[in-house]
């Protein structure tokens, strides 16, 4: 392990550059050069791009010219490295592969293996990785602009190892996150910071209302889906945690039963009678009441943003810091983030949280859209704005049960990646997916943070190695429906063998009411022997092109292929080994 300490006293101005490291020093090979390697991007956050690139091959853009909002979300804080031919930037956790030869770098000051109280841990910036394929080097980037440093205070703790297949670099990453042992031998997850998500099941399932009615939402609707998974044949109703009566499958109210993006008051002309009634109503058939919330982001038309400007956040001019572009916000589709450093802020956000949980009865919260909180900024306290974000996440997620003992769990999405394992064990790994297989438009866009079935299986695929060892990984949603769906069943298919192989929530979105006719049902049984068929078996998968991969089992009895380019199918053989 690399371990950094700063040189002088000094405050960041923009992002550090700490070292530069040759690739000869730990690959000493003549042939297995930076130029010739596949390349783990990783990725800083959910909806970065985060799969292997081939050799020669150029990182997808992450600078969109037609709406720079955009560019804020998956653009690493401060940096002014861009992509290029010979430039590749990856996050966090990312390495070099030569067929089965493996040079792997991760960021790991941030892991607290045991858990350790939140005072007692000291956030480290997160890290990017800066691969110079023309003179075979990695440079260590920290996200830090603004932090002051001390002569000899803690930067960043660097492990670099080789490794020879697949399953030694997941071996090592256990180890080194502290994954390796079960705490009991019938636990479905394994480190210490995976137990406040025992309660969910050894696989987590749910329902959420987003991919099929996205904002249109109100009661009645939320209740007659509710109603109507009991009473039809579909992917949650079959599924094992339901079946057996766990009373531990999600029911989620995604986006839509807010007034405004910022304010979080419930939209009483959708929801009359509030969210606490509809809460009991989601306990009482069995299920965990789940909500989506984006607590760092505002719209400028709420009353958040219109009774307390001072906690928006803003640059060194003075002018508010943008947070992103959607044309569902924003009186112009801009959207804006708090400036986290602020103690009224923090109150408010805690107040907010505890209102959710306590007071309206939500035990699963969606956290959305947290890269916001790590913009840089004129903040209040004048710090960086890792550890504002740090600070504040720890905050928000303090509550592991309700006030009458209840277990409480979060998702996160959209966060960055480093900054949020120890608090957020589950988490989105991919960018949202979507109906369809492509989504043509964005494409047109160059926007490679965009939502779409495709990336969102190669983001799956690409931080496959990371399910239950640093996060527990939510691939996004399951589709089976026709309507309003372009996708073909081998479509649906592979999207669900991804999910059950290398994530472990499934998540469904389909009005449950309309799934009765054969093919949906037929479809649905299919997906649910597939999970009980391949869920005592590990899986490794290994890019033998842009878009198709190679699939093996750690055991050897199971082998196929994912193809995402041509047939869209995945194919696995049972070798009966």
């Amino acid at each position: 392990m690399k371990t950094y300490y700063s040189e002088e006293t000094f405050t960041a101005v923009q992002n550090s550059i700490i070292d530069t490291l040759n690739i000869s020093e730990f690959i000493q090979s003549e042939e297995n050069t930076a130029k010739n390697a596949w390349i783990n991007i990783g990725g800083w956050q959910s909806w970065n791009p985060g799969f292997e690139l081939e050799p020669g091959k150029k990182q997808p853009s992450l600078h969109c010219h037609v709406l720079k909002q955009w560019n804020t979300y998956i653009e690493f804080p401060g940096t002014k490295a861009r992509p290029s031919k010979n430039f590749v930037l990856g996050q966090f956790f990312t390495y070099l592969r030569w067929n089965n030869t493996y040079l792997v770098f991760v960021s790991c000051g941030n892991i607290n293996k045991e858990i350790k109280p939140a005072k007692e841990v000291t956030p480290l910036p997160p890290v990017q990785f800066i691969i110079n394929r023309k003179y075979n080097t990695v440079s260590i980037e920290l996200c830090d602009t603004g932090k002051s440093w001390n002569k000899n205070e803690l930067q960043a703790k660097i492990e670099i190892f080789t490794a020879t297949s697949y399953f030694e670099v997941k071996d090592k990453l256990k180890e080194l996150f502290g994954s390796s042992e079960a705490t009991t031998p019938s636990d479905p997850f394994f480190a210490p910071r995976f137990n406040q998500l025992h309660f969910l099941g050894k696989r987590i399932y749910g329902w959420e209302s987003w991919y099929n009615h996205y904002q249109k939402i109100n009661e009645g609707l939320i209740l007659r889906d509710l109603e109507a998974i009991k009473q039809t044949e579909n992917l949650i109703s079959l599924c094992e945690n339901y079946t057996t009566n766990q009373n531990n499958v999600i029911f989620q109210i995604d986006d839509g039963w807010e007034k405004q993006l910022g304010t979080w008051e419930i939209d009483e002309k959708l929801f009359p009678n509030g969210l606490k009634s509809i809460t009991e109503k989601i306990e009482e058939a069995g299920f965990i009441p789940g909500l989506w919330i984006a607590p760092f982001i505002v719209d400028l038309r709420s009353k958040s943003a219109t009774e307390h400007p001072e906690w928006l956040l803003r640059d060194k001019n003075g002018y508010l810091v943008k947070a992103g572009f959607n044309p569902r916000w924003g009186a112009d589709g801009t959207f804006y983030c708090l400036d986290l450093s602020r103690q009224d802020v923090l109150e408010y956000l805690d107040k907010l949280l505890y209102t959710i949980i306590n007071e309206w009865g939500f035990r699963y919260i969606k956290l959305d859209f947290l890269y916001a909180g790590m913009h840089v900024g004129a903040h209040f306290d004048g710090k960086s704005a890792y550890e504002s974000f740090a600070n504040a996440l720890k905050l928000i997620t303090c509550r592991k049960q309700t006030s009458t003992g209840k277990s409480v769990a979060y998702l996160g999405c959209g966060t960055p990646f480093e900054m949020s394992f120890n608090e957020l064990p589950l988490s989105r790994t991919g960018c949202d997916t979507y109906e369809h297989w492509k989504n043509k438009l964005l494409r047109f866009l160059n926007w490679n943070g965009r939502n779409e079935a495709y990336l969102n299986v190669k983001d799956t695929l690409g931080r496959a190695m990371w399910n239950k060892i640093i996060f527990v990984n939510d691939p996004d949603v399951i589709f089976i429906r026709k309507n309003n769906c372009s996708l073909t069943d081998d479509e649906k298919r592979l999207i669900a063998l991804a999910a059950i192989l290398f994530g472990n929530q499934i998540m469904y979105s389909d009005d449950p009411a309309d799934c009765t006719s054969p093919e949906e049902i037929t479809l649905s049984k299919e997906i649910n022997a597939m999970i009980q068929q391949y869920s005592s078996e590990e899986f490794g998968i290994l890019p033998k092109g842009d878009d198709f991969y190679r699939l093996f089992t750690r055991s050897g009895r199971f082998e196929g292929y994912i193809d995402l380019g041509k047939t869209h199918k995945c194919v696995i053989k049972d070798l009966g080994r």
